[in-house]
């Protein structure tokens, strides 16, 4: 084989490459919104904790599992992302109490 078919073949991979990576990229989708949360909208599997918001299962950080309170407060701000090409694929990337200032509790 000579040199430029080998080029040619070695410039296709990494473009094909490319564009799916690309594509699987662009899916990806981040919501930010307020929620009521309840006791059933965090769920445990294999020691993980998950939040579940509109019919998906988000992975949650035991750092944001930990900041959630449902005794005391039911409202969170709550930013997520997700891939579209996914049904189960997204987690909590930001959480906090609806109305808690940045600047202390």
């Amino acid at each position: 084989m000579s040199k430029s078919k080998i080029f040619a073949i070695i410039l296709l991979v990494l473009f094909v490459g490319a564009f799916i990576a690309g594509m699987y990229t662009i899916t990806d989708v981040q919501i930010e919104s307020t929620y009521k949360l309840d006791e059933q909208s965090i769920i445990e599997r294999n020691g993980e904790r998950f939040l579940v918001i509109d019919d998906r299962e988000l992975a949650l950080s035991k750092r944001y599992y930990d900041k959630i309170n449902l005794e005391k407060y039911n409202e969170y701000k709550v930013k997520y992302v997700y891939n579209t090409l996914k049904k189960n694929d997204g987690e909590v990337v930001a959480l906090k109490r609806y109305g808690e200032q940045p600047w202390g509790q």
